[in-house]
């Protein structure tokens, strides 16, 4: 099992205010030049429901690369199955600063939601996350397989579906999310 949070470093890189979309727009493409517009477009189709600027600009594009080329290799190895996820649930804390930072999933992960409230808030929808999560993770343990109840099906993950599960307050199973988010902003030398 392969994946990481959509918002790996936000905390880190935020510039702690909201800007216009204008503005945005403005600062993307100093960065995206002559892409800006499908970059939006792709990151809209990625993440349905973005909405404020930061939405457009703290998304991980470090881990995720990485995640889906192992998992591409793990793939060609044609052995054990390999299952991908994304975690997307946004924190509460600190008016909702942490979004899905860093090492967000683990709480959820070994469901210890009450131990880790500074992160996670101990909101109602965490405890609820936590249980479906932990369930897939003891599942892969015993069985090398992450479907547990509370999910959709979790296939196993190909080079030609891309099959992600996300984690949120709604869980999912998307084919290739952000691939064609990733194709524009994951540039050699950027």
């Amino acid at each position: 099992m392969v994946g990481s949070t959509k918002n790996e470093f936000a905390p880190f890189i935020s510039s702690g205010a909201e800007m216009s979309f204008d503005s945005l727009k403005i600062s993307l493409r100093k960065k995206y030049g002559e892409k800006t517009e499908a970059y939006i477009q792709a990151v809209s189709q990625a993440y349905p429901g973005t909405v404020n600027s930061s939405d457009y600009t703290e998304i991980d594009f470090i881990f995720r690369p990485g995640v889906i080329a192992h998992a591409n290799l793990k793939a060609d190895q044609k052995g054990a199955p390999v299952f991908t996820y994304l975690f997307t649930w946004q924190s509460p804390v600190l008016d909702g600063k942490f979004k899905a930072i860093h090492c967000m999933e683990l709480p959820f992960v070994f469901n210890n939601i009450a131990l880790c409230e500074e992160m996670t808030g101990g909101v109602k929808s965490a405890y609820e996350l936590a249980d479906k999560m932990s369930g897939a993770w003891i599942n892969f343990a015993k069985k090398g397989n992450p479907n547990s109840k509370g999910l959709p099906d979790w296939p196993a993950y190909t080079k030609d579906k891309g099959p992600v599960m996300i984690f949120d307050n709604k869980c999912e199973v998307r084919n290739s999310p952000d691939k064609d988010l990733l194709s524009i902003a994951v540039q050699p030398g950027r």
